[in-house]
């Protein structure tokens, strides 16, 4: 046996591993399209008023991801523990927040909340280099045939879901922000239970002045 084990170079355990990666694997995907079964005709009621969504990475479930899961957050640039985005509330939109709830906590952010996430954690591309949005002159050379001639002209246009917000979305990086203290409690249990994920509607402002 120790001839075997020389010629292999100990590597003879990795096709198990990668069999038993695949199995966890399929079950997750099999347990995710379940959970999407149930939630096929489930409404999810959004107040009128509400045309922005704040979405928020959250740490990984134990286990492999479902690649369709995998696909929507590299979609939405939600690849790296407490990545934030903001974007437009729309039927397709809710639809992949179903298919990746379990992996984010989301909510109705305020204009307060928008103002201060892009004053304190606000990054676009400038030149090809990623800069912090911390002069208007920035804005100004970017966006003055839009209109947009400051940081508050760029807070109002996000919040109202103006016509130029896809334009800000893609200009500017996802928020990058600071874990609560303490940390999140019971990362795979819904918010409506005391747990981390899932829809927490008005309160997720007190969560990013937590995070700020």
């Amino acid at each position: 046996s120790s001839g075997i084990n020389a010629e292999y170079g100990g590597k003879a355990k990795a096709p198990f591993k990668r069999a038993e990666y695949f199995v966890n694997e399929s079950y997750r995907t099999g347990m995710n399209d379940k959970r999407m079964t149930r939630l096929k005709h489930q409404v999810v009621k959004i107040p009128d008023t509400v045309k922005i969504l704040f979405l928020m990475r959250m740490a990984n479930i134990a286990g492999p991801m479902p690649q369709k899961v995998r696909k929507i957050l590299q979609h939405l640039r939600l690849t790296e523990m407490n990545n934030a985005v903001l974007v437009q509330c729309s039927e397709n939109m809710i639809e992949k927040i179903k298919v990746i709830e379990p992996y984010i906590t989301w909510g109705y952010p305020s204009l307060r909340s928008i103002h201060d996430l892009i004053f304190k954690y606000g990054y676009g591309e400038v030149d090809g280099v990623k800069s912090a949005l911390s002069s208007n002159v920035i804005i100004e050379n970017k966006f003055s045939k839009q209109g947009l001639l400051c940081l508050e002209d760029v807070v109002k246009q996000i919040f109202e879901a103006g016509p130029h917000f896809e334009m800000l979305i893609k200009f500017m990086y996802p928020f990058k922000l600071q874990p609560p203290k303490g940390g999140f409690r019971r990362v795979a249990v819904h918010f409506s239970k005391n747990g981390a994920w899932g829809n927490r509607a008005e309160k997720i402002n007190t969560l990013i002045r937590k995070m700020l």
